[in-house]
């Protein structure tokens, strides 16, 4: 009797082991980086913004915390923005804005939480963003029409001019229609857009083109409820291995 009793305490004793308590981050942390900070306008607080060194692989994702200034020695984490919240800024000295990037939501056909939260006593107002600046505008990559002269593959993306651009948005329509403000088949994001090239086959199905490093991430980035035509995805890296953005110049 006493060897199962054993056993289960020793089990008991790994997984509270194994069940780590979140951490604590302060400023003389020897991993910590500062990003940047922006002082509120009578400068008695502050936005830090931080990363984590994490040596080879480069840095964590790090936080935005909202600090009094005699907050700079304790723990971060509890005057952290939550990570969906970024591009704080002070509006005065008890009010900060944020955004929520909304588009993994429109990815995901889910309602973004766009909601005002309070963090250290400074009111957060907090704002959708879908990466599309009023400057902005739609630039189409690739627009062909399907062998059957039913629909239409649309690759296109927002941007200010071809020296900055952004991820693309990949829509299939019915010939003739209107293209939709955000992809209805596929949504990138801001590190690749990870489709490099797309065509109708002869049976009008979809094929896109992706590299070795890409490929298995952008099973991730198709929309929830897209058109119902099927895809298949080749990994070419002879024409794309140094690419990361669609563009016509493959």
């Amino acid at each position: 009797m006493k060897a199962p009793i054993a056993r289960c305490m020793l089990l008991l004793l790994i997984l509270s082991a194994c069940t780590a308590a979140p951490r604590r981050i302060y400023i003389s942390d020897n991993d910590f980086v500062e990003e940047s900070r922006q002082y509120s306008p009578d400068r008695a607080m502050l936005i830090l913004n931080y990363k984590l060194d994490i040596g080879a692989l480069g840095y964590s994702n790090g936080g935005t915390a909202v600090l009094r200034t005699s907050d700079l020695a304790k723990d971060l984490t509890q005057f952290s923005l939550p990570d969906n919240l970024q591009q704080a800024k002070w509006i005065d000295n008890e009010t900060i804005s944020a955004r929520t990037d909304v588009i993994p939501y429109i990815r995901n056909d889910e309602d973004p939480p766009i909601r005002d939260i309070e963090v250290n006593g400074v009111k957060v107002k907090v704002a959708p963003y879908d990466h599309i600046e009023n400057e902005f505008h739609m630039d189409t990559e690739h627009r062909e029409a399907s062998p059957d002269g039913k629909y239409e593959l649309v690759a296109y993306r927002y941007c200010k001019d071809r020296s900055s651009l952004n991820f693309i948005h990949i829509s299939v329509i019915h010939k003739g229609e209107s293209v939709p403000k955000y992809g209805n088949y596929y949504i990138a994001d801001m590190s690749s857009d990870r489709i490099l090239y797309g065509t109708w086959t002869k049976d009008s199905t979809l094929v896109f083109y992706s590299n070795s490093m890409y490929a298995d991430h952008a099973k991730y980035f198709f929309v929830r409820n897209r058109p119902n035509i099927k895809y298949e995805i080749i990994v070419d890296d002879r024409r794309f291995a140094a690419k990361y953005l669609w563009t016509e110049l493959n």
